[in-house]
């Protein structure tokens, strides 16, 4: 059972011109769980917005608002776009429920769970001993959990933060990139009658750093290849580039957009986009956002 330790830190930092400085308001509240390990999380409104909110969740919370809370002094300007969309008009009113993550713990809470109990015993086990790459650390902290964090999620987080906001029930998206991407996929899947769309920058589709002699995307699309009806009832945004890590990516995201083509979705409810040039980086997603906000929360 979940407890919650929050006062509310509430910044009223009003929009302005200055480099890092906020848009919109910016709670955070800490949360203790059975199900993962304790996290903080930020939820972004904007300042004169007082719903009923659309609810976008998003993963890798410290990098989404302000540059001095990232490891590498990049942010996704999260706050600064969506307060442009709404300023114009184009969005209504609209949340953000940022997760942190806990960077130990990354991989072993983003890697989807079901494909990974799927692989062969011998592999699951190379994979827990692998380390992360020019580290000591270990790339995942135990055997993979994303089915307690989405459970976390929808069953613990969603409804706290319901008790402090209103929230449009059928307007619940997810975000995330690189194994924040996966991780949104699979909640798009194990979660189809809640969320209405995801969208998945930059996949991280091998799981691991290398593709050859690597089974892992095989895993991820005959995970989705199986559960199509539940493709079906979500809105899809899928986009790559094609430098740094991202240049891993082409091949298995062209067999996942054929997979998707299959299904004769319509052009609101599937696309995928490639960015020649884009690095995997938060630069690269902070351009790309603003057109997947557009894309995701689309009037029928």
């Amino acid at each position: 059972m979940m407890k919650i330790s929050f006062s509310f830190f509430i910044a009223l930092l009003m929009a302005g011109q200055a480099s890092g400085q906020l848009s919109g308001k910016l709670n955070y509240l800490e949360l203790s769980t059975e199900l993962i390990e304790d996290r903080k999380i930020a939820i972004w409104t904007p300042t004169t917005s007082e719903g009923p909110y659309k609810l976008i969740i998003m993963h890798d919370g410290q990098m989404l608002f302000q540059g001095d809370s990232t490891w590498n002094g990049q942010e996704w300007a999260v706050d600064e776009s969506l307060d442009s969309l709404y300023q114009a008009d184009l969005i209504g009113d609209v949340m953000v429920v940022a997760i942190w993550n806990i960077y130990a713990h990354r991989h072993r809470n983003y890697f989807p769970q079901k494909p990974f109990d799927d692989l062969q015993s011998s592999l699951k086990d190379s994979l827990l001993e692998l380390k992360r790459p020019g580290q000591e650390m270990p790339l995942f902290s135990g055997s993979p959990n994303a089915d307690n964090y989405l459970a976390f999620i929808f069953e613990e987080l969603l409804p706290a933060v319901k008790e402090q906001y209103a929230i449009q029930e059928d307007e619940i998206y997810m975000m995330g990139s690189s194994m924040g991407g996966l991780i949104s996929m699979y909640a798009a899947v194990e979660y189809a009658k809640e969320l209405k769309g995801v969208a998945c920058f930059s996949s991280h589709w091998p799981g691991v750093f290398q593709n050859s002699n690597n089974p892992i995307p095989d895993a991820f699309i005959s995970y989705l290849d199986a559960h199509r009806s539940r493709l079906k009832k979500s809105r899809w945004y899928f986009d790559r580039g094609d430098a740094t890590l991202d240049a891993m990516y082409p091949a298995h995201q062209d067999r996942v957009d054929s997979l998707f083509q299959e299904l004769k979705l319509s052009d609101q409810q599937f696309k995928s986009l490639v960015f020649p040039g884009d690095a995997h980086d938060e630069m690269a997603w902070r351009r790309r956002f603003p057109a997947a906000v557009l894309y995701l929360l689309q009037a029928e």
